[in-house]
């Protein structure tokens, strides 16, 4: 199968369990090749981040280090990208769930393109209703998203929901650390 066919039945996978159909696993390529082709995400994913990025430096001071600062949130993308995964990995270890590994991993990556359609979608919606708050559709968007990666892990690891939500908010957790430190090291605020 070629990667741009694999990479079109993933994200309809993605889409199909998005809504609530278990039978969306069936669209993955579960094997060590796939697994490593499941991290082409971020290739689909990063144009989108860097326009939230960019959006951020909207309301950003004028000699805010924006050079700097899209270096160092690039750097932080790639890190989230493999920090993720190798925490999973010891994670999945500890609950006697290694041979789900590589397909809760192929199916968390290649929904985060899915993930970050909503996020850009919250984004626009902000931007046209600005009398709804932006930041309302964002929230909405990260809970959203965040039920949805719950699903992922109780359908992928079969975990119970409680599980689901530690391993979500250890993802949340990670990413909002990563995320800090970046700022803070574009600030030169790191010690």
């Amino acid at each position: 199968m070629s990667i741009a066919k694999e990479t079109l039945r993933a994200l309809y996978g993605t889409w199909r369990i998005a809504h609530g159909d278990a039978r969306g696993v069936g669209y993955f390529t579960f094997t060590i090749d796939g697994f490593w082709r499941s991290f082409l995400a971020a290739a689909l994913v990063f144009p989108a981040f860097a326009l939230l990025r960019w959006h951020d430096l909207g309301s950003a001071p004028a000699d805010f280090p924006t050079l700097r600062y899209l270096l160092v949130e690039t750097i932080a993308f790639v890190i989230k990208w493999v920090a993720f995964p190798l925490v999973m990995h010891h994670v999945v270890d500890m609950m006697g769930r290694q041979v789900r590994y590589i397909p809760f991993i192929t199916i968390y990556n290649w929904s985060s393109v899915l993930q970050m359609a909503v996020y850009l979608l919250a984004l626009l919606l902000g931007a046209a209703f600005p009398g709804l708050g932006a930041g309302g559709f964002a929230m909405l968007a990260v809970i959203a998203m965040m039920v949805y990666g719950g699903y992922i892990v109780m359908l992928t690891l079969a975990v119970p929901v409680f599980t689901a939500i530690g391993i979500v908010l250890l993802d949340f957790l990670l990413s909002l650390t990563i995320t800090v430190i970046g700022v803070r090291l574009a600030m030169h605020q790191l010690f």
